[in-house]
């Protein structure tokens, strides 16, 4: 940054947070750690070197003593105050938040934290990325106020924020995405966090004899940075070599040797915060009470948190004491008490997480592991066994530098230590002493950006992982594993772009196109351009990079243009990738940009260097497509015809026709091609009752279930127009079939349209002595609805239900939707969308005295295998011996004792099992994700 006095550097910790500046200019200049005013309680204010990443939301009392202080009403507060908060009200604490930026599987930018609190309203809750916001822009403003009217604005100075070595490049893309979101300046850079612990302790001693000064005459050595905080395990070796000078010569001015790092870990979710889940499992065993309720969960949990520290830390107790407080009132629950021992503690940590182990040990990777149900936390919680795979082959360890808050306890530096010397035929490492493992990252941080700006030698740390692309060869037959090509090399320096000019690599142009990229940390010899399959020990799947290729001018023959692939990581440490045209005659090139909100249903062939095979994505020929298109158009466009009767029925039949298949067989892309001419006929609704109902019926089947498909979010906008313009014939025909088309589609709508479909019709529910059986399927579908609106369904559907099943009358409708109210897995929400398992005790309480087998009630057996289904959440899951009735009740109801496992242990939930939610048959090529 031109101009700027002080290098800062910013350690965005899962459990802390802490800043270090270095002032640039001069000789010899020191980081130093900022002290972070922050609240201690609802009164007091105080100053630490960290900020413990937890965020509070206040009551309204506490926001009123905080106004008081000067706090802004309403906001989060972090530090010290949360994390108290974190023991007393979990559920207002938002914390971990940096643990989801990696988590594919969600969509980082949807608000869901807290996680799964019944405290906080879900419009008050925040996503990943803006609690990671919060933490920066808590930073940012507080060195604003600590140098305030001294003309060093943060913004003006050289800024380095730390992400764990092995965060791949999503999670780097959405660290920098928070960051522009917190008010950073776009300048602001990566490093890896082993990196900047090991810059901290180079600066540290640059003044004094280095262990390896004596080893290198002929030789490289090696040290190894183990980081365990929080929420991670990361490892990064270096290599050390003897002093050199660039042009090759001799040098007899001694000058730094070269230090490279030469290997990261995979990611591992795996620290401080997978103990404290250990020990809250084991103090919930030896509770007189059984399983806790959530609410008592987080409370355990964040207790274990607390008393590990006092435990590992050298408190001279031998028996620690747990009080949790009991369901219901003070007065009337009481509270639940235990105790955990040192020895307890020592002994999960040491043989939980630090277990003894051979050089060729692997972690065990088929077990469920220790984790909550959306963080996926690594399989084997034992540290050393991935210590040993990631050392494997690589040189012997002569020096190792311990950082992080879980590796203050001496007894875990010592295992480690000695755990490395065993693998290495009784050779010890030497320890490298770190003076501040909480704020060595941060301090780090600071000196790599005083070098970047002096331009001194630095850690030559190229690309962590190297990166593939899946890619579809002209007519090949579809391979058993999938090709993949490598179009960054691991290693490649920073800006250093790669070219892939692998013949037969075509792009589809004018159109949104997608690849389905791969990483891998273990390939170090793979050079750019090579091809090979893929291997689940070697490539983990990044999320897709897609892009919209438009041309200028005439489009290519066939929509198609031979391109190259184009890669680099640039200065920031973000990934680059690009398809440039080979065509000399079109000189354009098309950047791909990570798609980070994924769903639970995708593309099932969503790669896009695909050379044309014998047919397109469509299914069938392009002149059978247009053919169809201009029926559709055609066929809405005129008035109604007695000799060409205009229906649902007659149109799918001549479309059939048309295209030469029958409709269960379009796929996902001839469905969604059908509906731009749909959409184009719009306004032809209003013509008669019969161009409407057909209208309704076709759009519900063309637009099932409402995303999965590139462009969907722009499909459902068209759609929305129907719920703004309203019904042109609002007859009971229409309106059934409006409420059939929301059910099909409601997966595209958002929370706000969802409410907005609903609302207007829920005092039918109310009002109606039989609403229609349409509706009432339909609010069933509705997952992203306010858990207090949905509760209020619940509890109506319970009362109706029953009474219409007592008394021998039908009550399918209100028994399906109920299995999709209660499920425990939702069809494409997120998990917070579950409602507390109390209401699955209410039905079951409702139901249990009907007999299941008779006819009216088929629907239940269906609604209890969905509600009481495992899902290894404590958050989610029904308690045991509620599940355990559940199921015998469906057992001698004569349902299969296969079907009753998934009520008892976990079992991974199979597409197909998600198809079934939907309720009708999906489009071929989507592919549903547990």
């Amino acid at each position: 940054m031109p101009g700027a006095k002080f290098s800062i550097g910013i350690d965005l910790g899962t459990t802390n947070c802490a800043m270090a500046f270095q002032a640039l200019g001069g000789t010899n200049q020191r980081s130093e750690a900022f002290l972070i005013p922050q609240w201690e309680s609802a009164t007091g204010f105080s100053e630490g070197y960290t900020l413990p990443s937890f965020l509070y939301l206040p009551t309204d009392q506490e926001t009123t003593q905080m106004g008081a202080q000067g706090a802004s009403a309403g906001e989060w507060v972090p530090g010290r105050f949360a994390r108290k908060k974190a023991v007393e009200s979990p559920g207002r604490v938002a914390h971990s938040v940096k643990s989801w930026l990696c988590h594919h599987a969600v969509d980082r930018s949807a608000a869901f934290l807290p996680w799964r609190s019944d405290e906080i309203a879900v419009e008050k809750r925040i996503s990943p990325i803006r609690g990671s916001a919060l933490l920066l822009e808590y930073l940012r403003v507080a060195w604003d106020a600590r140098f305030a009217g001294e003309s060093i604005r943060f913004n003006d100075q050289e800024i380095t924020i730390t992400v764990p070595a092995s965060f791949d490049a999503a999670a780097q893309r959405l660290t920098l995405d928070a960051a522009l979101a917190a008010g950073f300046p776009e300048s602001v850079r990566l490093l890896e966090e082993p990196q900047a612990a090991f810059y901290c302790w180079l600066a540290e001693h640059r003044s004094l004899e280095q262990p390896w000064q004596q080893s290198l005459q002929n030789r490289s050595y090696h040290v190894l940075v183990i980081d365990i905080g929080g929420g991670t395990s990361d490892f990064s070796l270096f290599e050390i070599n003897p002093s050199f000078r660039r042009d090759g010569g001799p040098d007899p001015q001694p000058v730094l040797p070269q230090i490279k790092r030469v290997a990261v870990g995979d990611h591992l979710l795996l620290g401080g915060d997978n103990i404290d889940l250990a020990l809250a499992h084991h103090v919930e065993s030896r509770l007189a009470a059984g399983e806790l309720s959530p609410s008592q969960w987080n409370f355990l949990a964040a207790r274990c948190r607390e008393l590990k520290e006092r435990c590992l830390s050298g408190a001279v107790e031998d028996s620690f004491p747990v009080s949790i407080p009991g369901r219901g009132s003070k007065v009337l629950g009481g509270t639940l008490s235990s105790q955990i021992t040192r020895s307890d503690v020592e002994s999960i940590v040491l043989d939980g997480f630090f277990p003894a182990c051979n050089a060729d040990a692997q972690p065990f990777r088929a077990q469920a592991g220790l984790r909550e149900w959306a963080l996926p936390y690594a399989a084997d919680s034992a540290v050393t066994r991935y210590l040993a795979e990631f050392l494997r082959d690589q040189s012997p360890v002569e020096a190792i530098l311990f950082n992080g808050g879980s590796l203050y306890p001496e007894m875990l530096r010592h295992r480690l230590q000695q755990q490395i010397a065993r693998w290495q035929g009784g050779i010890e490492p030497q320890i490298l002493h770190n003076s501040a493992p909480d704020l060595a990252v941060a301090l780090g941080a600071a000196e790599f950006g005083s070098i970047i700006h002096r331009r001194a030698q630095r850690i030559e740390a190229g690309a962590a992982r190297a990166i593939y692309l899946e890619v579809h060869r002209r007519g090949a037959e579809k391979a058993s594993a999938p090709v993949l090509v490598c179009v960054l090399p691991r290693n490649a320096a920073s800006e250093e772009e790669f070219r892939i000019s692998q013949s037969g690599l075509e792009l589809r142009v004018n159109r949104a196109v997608r690849f389905q990229p791969y990483y891998s940390t273990r390939r170090s010899n793979d050079k750019a351009g090579t091809m090979l399959e893929w291997n689940d020990r070697d490539f983990y799947k990044l999320p897709q990079l897609q892009a919209t290729a438009r041309v200028s001018g005439q489009s290519p023959k066939d929509n198609r243009v031979p391109v190259t692939l184009s890669a680099r990581i640039n200065e920031l440490g973000l990934l680059r990738v690009a398809c440039v045209s080979a065509d000399p005659a079109m000189r354009q090139s098309w950047p791909l940009d990570f798609d980070l909100r994924p769903h639970r249903m995708g593309d099932e062939d969503p790669e896009a260097t695909e050379a044309a095979a014998d047919r397109t994505d469509f299914g069938v020929e392009p002149s059978r497509l247009d053919t169809a298109r201009n029926r559709i158009v055609t066929l809405f466009s005129r008035p109604l015809d007695t000799r060409d009767k205009l229906s649902a029925t007659n149109l799918m039949k001549n479309l059939e026709k048309i295209l030469g298949l029958p409709k269960a067989d379009w796929n996902l892309t001839l469905i969604r091609a059908l509906w731009s001419a749909l959409s184009e006929s719009f306004s032809c609704r209003a013509e008669s009752v019969e161009h409407e109902e057909t209208w309704l019926i076709v759009a519900g089947f063309l637009l099932r279930p409402g995303f999965g498909a590139e462009g969907d979010e722009t499909r459902v906008d068209q759609l929305w127009g129907l719920h703004r313009d309203g019904l042109s014939y609002p007859g009971k025909r229409t309106q059934i079939q409006q409420y059939i088309l929301w059910r099909r589609v409601a997966g595209g709508l958002s929370r706000e349209r969802q409410e907005a479909v609903l609302m207007p019709e829920l005092p039918k529910l109310h009002s109606q002595k039989n609403p229609s059986p349409e509706f009432v399927r339909l609010t069933g579908s509705l997952e992203r609805i306010g858990s207090e609106t949905k509760v209020e369904i619940i509890e109506l559907y319970l009362r109706t239900a029953h009474e219409l099943a007592i008394n021998n009358q039908h009550c399918a409708p209100y028994l399906v939707a109920l299995g999709l109210l209660l499920n425990r897995a939702p069809f494409y929400a997120g998990p917070d969308s579950v409602v507390p398992s109390l209401y699955v005790e209410r039905a079951f309480e409702a139901f249990s005295g009907l007999d299941w087998s008779e006819r009216e009630l088929a629907e239940i057996p269906s609604l209890f295998l969905r509600a009481a289904r495992v899902m290894d959440d404590p958050a989610i899951d029904l308690p045991k011996a509620l599940r355990e009735r559940i199921a015998n009740k469906l057992e001698k109801s004569g349902v299969a004792r296969v079907k009753l496992t998934k009520l008892r242990s976990f079992v991974p939930i199979a597409g197909t099992e998600r198809a079934n939610l939907f309720g009708e048959s999906l489009p071929p090529g989507l592919a549903l994700r547990a």
